[in-house]
């Protein structure tokens, strides 16, 4: 059996990134739509890059060790590849859909069963064009 490097060296994710003509607007559509937490922000270059994690608290979201979303500027939201993006495992993938699109979010595919096996995949589009996949699980039995 070969083992990868993460399983050998301890290598784990450390963050998603995405990017946004609009920072913060950007950051505050993940805020609504995935319950996300600002946990830092830095600005320089007259720029700003802002870190989100899970938490139902900042202070929570601040101690989370997951892996976060880290916003940075772009210069231009039409910038359009379709393979990077962010994926989050939803427990409900209707009710997330419905989150994505009340923070300002658009589906580019509805939620539909993946096969036959059991589970069920959408994918949206956050206000500045990056891809997200939202995977729910089959239920278990």
């Amino acid at each position: 059996m070969v083992v990868g490097i993460a399983q050998a060296d301890g290598v784990t994710l450390n963050a998603a990134r995405v990017g946004a003509e609009d920072v913060p607007a950007t950051a505050k559509f993940y805020e609504a739509a995935f319950g996300l937490q600002e946990v830092r922000r830095l600005e320089f270059r007259n720029q700003v890059e802002i870190m989100l994690n899970f938490g139902a608290t900042v202070a929570q979201a601040q101690a989370n060790t997951n892996a976060q979303i880290v916003i940075m500027h772009r210069d231009s939201n039409s910038m359009k590849d379709p393979v990077p993006h962010i994926i989050f495992n939803v427990t409900d993938i209707a009710a997330a859909a419905a989150a994505v699109k009340a923070a300002g979010g658009t589906l580019e595919n509805e939620p539909h069963p993946f096969g036959n096996t059991g589970i069920y995949i959408g994918i949206a589009n956050d206000p500045a064009g990056n891809r997200i996949e939202l995977i729910q699980q089959p239920k278990k039995k």
